[in-house]
């Protein structure tokens, strides 16, 4: 088994796409290691619409993160409902010069990775994925 995390769009494309580098949660973890990235099924429309509005000012950073790979899918395209890649967590924050720390708690992400998508349902914090799911076509 390996646990994954389920991360909502397009936050979890902007892990693979845009540099996205910390996962902001409120509650803290201990867990080091490889993790599984979840894009979660639901997905809420003010978080897609901060990003298509940070691309409006080319001054925000997140807009050139954004423009240098090609701009963000529309919304109705974005992977949801399954596994799309793998990070190591190498650190859990409370503070971070990252501009995607929010906090209260940053999951410091490296080597990230992306996979080919594999539905699965998500979970509320870490849950455990079987391994043979990865190795089968979906």
């Amino acid at each position: 088994m390996t646990i994954a995390l389920s991360i909502r769009q397009p936050f979890a494309w902007a892990i693979f796409h845009a540099g996205m580098d910390i996962v902001n949660r409120d509650w803290p973890t201990t867990h080091r290691g490889r993790i599984l990235i979840h894009a979660a099924q639901i997905g809420r429309q003010e978080d897609y619409n901060a990003f298509l509005e940070a691309c409006r000012d080319p001054g925000h950073w997140l807009c050139g993160a954004i423009t240098d790979v090609g701009g963000l899918p529309p919304r109705e395209i974005l992977p949801r409902g399954g596994i799309i890649g793998e990070a190591d967590l190498v650190d859990c924050v409370t503070e971070h010069q990252s501009p995607w720390f929010k906090g209260p708690y940053g999951f410091v992400l490296g080597s990230v990775r992306a996979l080919p998508f594999r539905q699965c349902d998500g979970s509320m914090r870490f849950f455990d994925v079987d391994e043979e799911l990865l190795r089968h076509e979906s």
